[in-house]
């Protein structure tokens, strides 16, 4: 008689994803009719439907050399992209951060892949992470391959705003029961919704989070954003929220996750990094010594030719330049969608949740055979429980007018 091969701890997994299946859907609609509506693929493409891809990207990545294309990229990261990273990141407050908080940078496989270390590393098994109601789906593989759960609260108040009540409800609750506190924040710019949160925002949470560390209990910020680049707000003021960050209490771990798939349009190379912050060096050297251990142990090393360009980028001025003024192009893209489906959506009276940035438009709505009905009319969404995403990354304006009298036929 054959016993379970899987362990008991692997035994209940299987990969399933829906936003996948419905994209291969489309794209085999697609190929049978013309007037199919795509919004599902969460990659920036131009209006052609080609990949957004920038050109200093596409120069640099042709002219590696063997040593940058072929060789083992260093478990640390090369120094070029790890100190980039970081000013990259935090933009004109990178000093300020510098000055107040001990830091280090610790390359991944992707955004993905920093946030599955810090799941795995500063948790105990069993217990749950901190998350809205509204959240990118793959967080939960992250947290059940790191034998953990998800504890969420309510992402919107009454206003259609972070609701700082419910965040600060929820995560006294569940810190007091297992002693211990690990939040994970999509933001700016989160995935579904587009929402962004504010500076009193972040002040408040970061309230929450200093009460419990003043009781002893150990707390891990983590704050992935991904879409950073992509708010709607100017470049310049785009990283002011971090400032928040010098109230934190010192014992406090903070755990930035930089994703090199979105900014640079690098989704294949798998290039990412932890950015660790702490104002006791003791918290820090922990985030570096098993950070370091967990990403030799499961992945290696990071994709040495997509860090090597990324690295080329921040360290050589002219090549920055370049990269910002094809960012700019990138961005007017995005946003001018944006602005349409908000301008259309006004003008028919179909309600969305409010929007600040990022590849994702989320739309309400009770139907719950509202994904049948939408393809029944060649359109492609993601459903998520009450509400439908919208990747206006991937969407051509010419679509969008005909997408929202769709929505607002069946929402």
């Amino acid at each position: 008689m054959l016993h379970q091969i899987a362990g008991k701890h692997a035994a209940e997994k299987k990969l399933e994803s829906n936003i996948l299946q419905i994209s291969q859907e489309a794209k085999a609609m697609k190929k049978k009719y013309d007037d199919v509506i795509d919004a599902t693929v969460g990659m920036l493409h131009h209006e052609e439907g080609n990949v957004f891809k920038y050109k200093i990207v596409d120069e640099l990545l042709h002219g590696l050399n063997d040593a940058e294309t072929y060789h083992y990229a260093p478990v640390r990261g090369t120094k070029a992209f790890s100190e980039g990273a970081f000013e990259w990141v935090f933009g004109k407050n990178s000093d300020i951060i510098k000055n107040n908080f001990y830091h280090a940078v610790i390359p991944t496989t992707g955004g993905s892949g920093a946030i599955s270390n810090t799941f795995y590393n500063f948790n105990d098994f069993g217990q749950k992470v901190l998350i809205p109601n509204h959240y990118w789906t793959p967080y939960q593989n992250f947290a059940y391959e790191a034998n953990l759960g998800l504890q969420t609260f309510p992402m919107y108040d009454e206003a259609n705003r972070f609701n700082t009540k419910a965040f600060k409800e929820t995560a006294l609750k569940l810190a007091h029961e297992q002693n211990r506190l690990s939040v994970l924040l999509n933001d700016p710019c989160n995935n579904p919704t587009g929402l962004c949160m504010t500076r009193e925002d972040w002040d408040a949470v970061i309230s929450v989070l200093n009460q419990l560390a003043e009781e002893g209990i150990p707390v891990t910020l983590m704050q992935d954003i991904a879409y950073v680049d992509y708010q709607m707000k100017p470049t310049e003021t785009s990283r002011d929220n971090f400032l928040s960050y010098l109230n934190l209490h010192p014992d406090i771990l903070t755990v930035v996750i930089f994703s090199g798939s979105k900014t640079f349009s690098m989704y294949g190379f798998r290039v990412g990094a932890q950015i660790g912050l702490s104002k006791n060096k003791d918290v820090l050297d922990t985030f570096i010594n098993v950070g370091d251990y967990s990403v030799r142990a499961r992945f290696s090393s990071v994709n040495q030719p997509g860090m090597s360009v990324i690295g080329k980028i921040f360290s050589i001025p002219e090549n920055k330049k370049k990269f910002q003024e094809e960012l700019a192009i990138g961005r007017k893209l995005l946003l001018d969608r944006a602005q349409l489906f908000v301008d259309e959506a006004e003008k028919i009276h179909l309600d969305m949740l409010p929007y600040c940035g990022g590849f994702f438009i989320s739309v309400q709505t009770d139907n719950k055979n509202i994904y049948e009905d939408l393809v029944k009319d060649h359109v492609y969404v993601i459903h998520m429980d009450n509400l439908i995403r919208i990747a206006i990354s991937s969407l051509p304006k010419k679509d969008i007018p005909r997408l929202v009298q769709i929505l607002k036929k069946h929402v």
